[in-house]
């Protein structure tokens, strides 16, 4: 992999601190969905067990760009200290609302603060790249954190399903946030992020110093045409992968056999470790086909890969192979995401684009596990297994006018990334 490979990445100064620290924040990213769907389905059925898995999502989709403007305004440390407290204790609540069945509503309100409150690790560390790193390491860097967020896929589930053979699921919510709470407060005092913060603070004191003496708004735009065709593509690929994950454990829970559901979920997730190290070995070269272009390519790959799913009611066996194979090709379209989030937005904000970025694809989450609590309920399973595929239909093609709007604009982007890295 040469110098702009892993073994450059984790022998740059801070980076072994930051991954750790990172991983072990971020430790309920893949516990806290099935945990919480099989947790509340038990108690309320699958309808209100999908509605809080999406008031869930929803939460981290509402406030995230808020915390995004606070990174970037350089207040992250103290942003992400704050939250992960509020958070600890949004889900002790939520296990008591829901342990004492009380009314639907007030379960899903405290998901939906669970969700809110998460601190924003993604908009600490995604923005934090770009400043302490290498302009050959950076799309090293998102493709690292789609490898953490992958490997904790696969071990997540197995966790959970330990926690639900055990009878105590509420546990595996509470355990996996209060280590979430020692990874953020670790993060949140590593020397580079409190430099990053400084940085920030400096930089947006610079520009309103500026500003007010030109008398012209410092404030760059972030949500431009090209940028909403980026969140919407991602926002419909997360809504595959939603009600996918919400889905797989509610047939196989209905089946009597809940564990397995979290094994067909890992085996996602190990696919999509698999894509992770395939893709970063051979990505073709941005000069060569320009991201865009292969994101367009990846998703229409993707798309081809996912109609296969509907297949796996037909068995077990069948399920894992189905989903290693929509993990390994969905895990390059998630990297190029990343990769254009990074360029399409403007140096001081970020933080801010990468929360957008979260937003949109926890909406889509949010919208996935809406539906497919529904089909649950009311539709037969084979359906339910083939209809997501719509969504990457559509996240094909806002991928598409999106290439088309940027396919004379390469050259700029390149020179604007490159202002950026000086």
């Amino acid at each position: 992999m040469g110098e702009s490979g892993y073994r450059a990445f984790f022998h740059t100064q801070h980076v072994p601190q930051l991954a750790l620290s990172m991983v072990l924040a971020r430790l309920p990213v893949g516990v806290v969905t099935i945990v919480l769907v099989l947790f509340v389905s038990t108690r309320y059925g699958a309808t209100v067990a999908g509605l809080c898995t999406a008031g869930f999502t929803i939460g981290m989709a509402c406030l995230a760009p808020v915390f995004g403007k606070f990174v970037d305004k350089g207040y992250g440390p103290v942003t992400l200290r704050v939250l992960a407290v509020v958070e600890m204790i949004s889900v002790l609540a939520l296990v008591a609302l829901v342990l004492a069945q009380t009314h639907f509503v007030l379960a899903i309100a405290a998901s939906f603060c669970c969700g809110a409150f998460m601190p924003p690790i993604a908009g600490v560390t995604r923005s934090l790249w770009p400043s302490m790193l290498d302009m050959s390491m950076i799309a090293t860097a998102y493709n690292f954190e789609v490898l953490v967020i992958d490997v904790l896929y696969v071990t997540g589930p197995l966790l959970a399903s330990i926690f639900v053979a055990i009878g105590a699921p509420e546990a595996g919510l509470i355990s996996t946030t209060a280590a979430s709470l020692v990874g953020t407060f670790i993060l949140a005092s590593l020397e580079p992020v409190k430099n990053h913060a400084q940085r920030n603070r400096t930089r947006r004191a610079q520009a309103t110093q500026s500003a007010d003496a030109s008398a012209v708004p410092a404030k760059v735009p972030l949500l431009t045409f090209a940028v909403m065709l980026l969140l919407l593509a991602a926002l419909m690929r997360l809504m595959f992968s939603g009600w996918l994950e919400t889905i797989i454990p509610l047939f196989y829970n209905d089946m009597g056999q809940a564990a397995l559901g979290s094994i067909a979920i890992s085996a996602w997730s190990v696919g999509s470790v698999l894509g992770v190290v395939l893709f970063h070995r051979f990505q073709p070269n941005p000069r060569t086909i320009a991201p865009v272009k292969q994101m367009a390519l990846f998703t229409g790959i993707f798309m081809a890969v996912s109609i296969l799913a509907g297949f796996g009611v037909n068995g077990f066996a069948i399920m894992c192979v189905l989903m290693v194979l929509v993990g390994a090709s969905g895990a390059p379209v998630d990297n190029l995401h990343y990769q254009l989030a990074s360029t399409l937005s403007p140096q001081e904000r970020q933080a801010e684009m990468f929360s957008w970025l979260n937003t949109a694809s926890n909406v889509g989450i949010a919208g996935g596990a809406f539906f497919a609590g529904l089909c649950a309920d009311y539709v037969d399973y084979g359906i339910a297994f083939f209809l997501p595929s719509i969504c990457l239909v559509l996240s094909f093609a806002f991928t598409a006018v999106l290439m088309v709007s940027q396919s004379g604009r390469r050259p700029k982007m390149i020179r604007r990334r490159k202002a950026s890295q000086a």
